[in-house]
């Protein structure tokens, strides 16, 4: 008689779909999921906005995706240089991850060694946008991670650094860029074929990319970010400036422990009383932590034509079935800072 196959033995259908530009077909991506199921979509780049990666992004080919039931969605802008994940909920429906969602989400599975890698502790690169989330992933299991600014440049330049000391890397910022490799192309390989085996994984084990997601919440806590263009024609410098010398505070009922300033190059811990210099270049961009966890960023671009708010703070979530109601608290809370600061900073006269 034949022993019984334990749940590792047994092969795991795996589904995957890619949505990429035209301009990738002679790159043959879909290689990388020659041992699952596939399917591949490729878009019209003169048709498709990719300045935001995001859900609205990836609807097009969530309607294949639901036809064969794909375990995952993974989606490249027009230059193959940020990549966004899609994956189902428990209800059916197709969500993606955030960049920061998406950042955890590998950071946590290449440190744990999902990846196949036999070197320890790879160094995490992460840009400085990024909520504390990634962090506390890289800490509590024993890595190290560098700060960077945003952008593809900015962030190989970094990674490509370590690489040369032999140090094995991975590199995220909050606009979608998720570098292993500093050749695009070759980076796109090895990201599809990174998520896949991470999604076989899961499915081996009786989990899906939601449920890792959710879990991840629960072991570091659940952490919200959001994005607004505070953009005021005008008003932009004034509004960054009073930032920048007057942030926030009592205002917002919060204590403010760091502010660091890229304008200037300079960081001034209150607590500590503890102040010095950045290293990673001037920008206009200007940094707020406080007690409570949330983190206030505020950059200006494009010579002070667009002015960005990026909020991020966390929440307990204490198990799966209370992610939804925290996922909510963390929504309104952070909804709620907003007004504060648009009563006492942004709606300057």
């Amino acid at each position: 008689m034949e022993e019984e196959k334990t749940k590792e033995q047994i092969e795991v259908k795996t589904t995957g779909l890619l949505y990429l530009p035209d301009n990738s077909k002679n790159q043959k991506l879909e290689n990388s999921l020659s041992d699952i199921e596939r399917e591949v979509i490729y878009y019209d780049r003169e048709r498709i906005d990719d300045e935001n990666l995001n859900f609205k992004f990836l609807l097009p080919a969530f309607e294949k995706a639901k036809e064969i039931n794909a375990d995952f969605v993974v989606g490249f802008d027009k230059s193959l240089e940020r990549i966004i994940i899609g994956y189902p909920n428990p209800d059916e429906r197709y969500l993606v991850l955030n960049a920061h969602q998406q950042a955890a989400f590998l950071a946590a599975n290449i440190m744990k060694g999902t990846y196949g890698s036999d070197k320890a502790s790879p160094m995490i690169v992460k840009g400085i946008v990024l909520s504390q989330q990634i962090d506390k992933i890289v800490t509590k299991n024993e890595g190290v991670y560098k700060d960077s600014h945003a952008g593809y440049a900015n962030l190989r330049e970094i990674l490509i650094k370590e690489q040369q000391e032999d140090q094995e890397g991975m590199a995220f910022d909050e606009r979608n860029h998720v570098l292993l490799h500093p050749d695009p192309r070759e980076n796109a390989k090895l990201l599809v074929e990174m998520v896949k085996n991470m999604v076989k994984e899961l499915k081996a084990k009786e989990k899906s990319i939601f449920l890792e997601h959710v879990d991840l919440q629960i072991k570091y806590k659940l952490y919200g970010e959001k994005s607004f263009n505070i953009s005021t024609p005008g008003k932009n410098k004034k509004i960054f400036d009073r930032f920048r010398t007057k942030p926030p505070s009592d205002a917002i009922n919060e204590e403010l422990v760091t502010i660091t300033d890229f304008k200037k190059e300079v960081f001034h811990n209150k607590l500590t009383g503890r102040k010095g210099s950045t290293d990673l270049g001037q920008l206009d961009l200007v940094q707020l932590e406080y007690t409570s966890g949330l983190k206030i960023t505020v950059e200006m671009m494009e010579e002070g034509q667009k002015l960005f708010l990026h909020l991020s703070d966390f929440i307990d979530c204490y198990n799966r079935s209370s992610f939804a109601e925290a996922r909510k608290n963390i929504h309104d809370r952070l909804l709620k800072v907003v007004v504060s600061l648009g009563k006492v900073v942004i709606n300057l006269p």
